[in-house]
C-alpha cells in the first residue's frame, strides 16, 4: 500500500511511505537503512539494527547467539593433551593382520623381492655326490647358476588363518665334475616351468627343458641322464625348493 504526501521537513517534496512485505512501513527518503521505492520487490530487508541487507540474510538473534557461544577460532595447544590422544603407530594383531582389520578380513602382503633371495640362495646350495658303485664314486653334481628366476610370493591372512601364495618358474646351471684321472667336467641347464603352492611338499617338480652342453665329454650322457636328469641332484633341488617353502611358512 503506497501513500503520497507533501513533506514540510524536505521544502514540499513528496515523501513516499511504503508497506514491506513483512507488515512494517518504511519511508523512501533516499537512505541506505531504509526501502526504495522497488527495495520490497528486489529482494531486500530491513535487519534489527535498521541496516538494509538481502531478503536472504540470516541475523541471529541474543537468544541464539546464547546457545551458540564463543564460535571463534581458537588456536590448538597440545601441551596439556593427554598421551592417550596422541597418535599411535598402526601395529599388527594376533593373525598376522594389522590393527585396522579388526574384523579379519582379507589382508596381503608382497613378499617377493625375500622369497626371490632366499629361494636363490637354498638353490645353490643343491649338490648330490655320487655313490659308491657308480661309474664315477665320489663326484659331485650341484648347481652353478639360477640363470632365471622370476615369479612372485605373498602371504595373506583371512578370518585368522594364514594363506602362502607363491609361483616360479626357473633355470638352472649345472655341473658335474669327474674324478677321473684328467679332471673332466659336465655342464648344461635345466628349466622348472611351475613352483608354486598346487605342489604338495614331497611331491617333486616338472621340468621342460633339459640341455647339456657341448663342451661336455662324449660318452657321459646316460650318467647326466642318471644322476643330473632323473635323480641326484635334480631330487636335491627338489629338496633345496622344499626346504624354502618350510622356511617361507616359517618366517611369515
Amino acid at each position: 500500500i503506497k501513500t503520497t504526501k507533501m513533506d514540510e521537513k524536505t521544502n514540499g517534496k513528496k515523501s513516499t511511505t511504503t508497506q514491506a512485505s513483512s507488515g512494517a512501513t518504511v519511508k523512501d527518503t533516499g537512505s541506505e537503512s531504509e526501502f526504495s521505492k522497488s527495495d520490497h520487490v528486489r529482494g531486500y530487508k530491513i535487519r534489527s539494527d535498521g541496516t538494509k541487507t538481502s531478503f536472504f540474510d540470516r541475523e541471529i538473534s541474543d537468544d541464539a547467539k546464547k546457545l551458540i557461544g564463543d564460535i571463534a577460532p581458537k588456536k590448538l595447544d597440545s601441551s596439556g593433551a593427554s598421551d592417550d590422544c596422541a597418535p599411535k603407530p598402526i601395529g599388527a594383531v594376533s593373525g598376522g593382520t594389522s590393527a585396522w582389520n579388526k574384523a579379519g578380513t582379507w589382508e596381503e602382503r608382497d613378499v617377493t623381492p625375500w622369497a626371490i633371495e632366499t629361494l636363490t640362495a637354498s638353490l645353490l646350495s643343491a649338490e648330490y655326490v655320487l655313490p659308491p658303485g657308480s661309474p664315477s664314486p665320489g663326484a659331485i653334481a650341484s648347481v652353478s647358476k639360477v640363470s632365471k628366476l622370476e615369479g612372485n610370493a605373498s602371504h595373506a591372512s583371512v578370518r585368522s588363518k594364514k594363506k602362502y601364495i607363491y609361483e616360479f618358474a626357473m633355470t638352472l646351471e649345472w655341473e658335474l665334475t669327474l674324478g677321473d684321472a684328467v679332471t673332466q667336467k659336465c655342464t648344461g641347464e635345466v628349466t622348472f616351468p611351475d613352483i608354486d603352492g598346487t605342489v604338495e611338499l614331497g611331491e617333486g617338480y616338472d621340468i621342460v627343458k633339459y640341455k647339456v652342453d657341448a663342451s661336455t665329454p662324449v660318452g657321459t650322457g646316460p650318467l647326466l641322464q642318471r644322476f643330473v636328469r632323473d635323480g641326484g641332484l635334480r631330487e636335491s633341488v627338489h629338496k633345496a625348493i622344499d626346504d624354502w617353502v618350510r622356511l617361507f611358512r616359517a618366517t611369515y
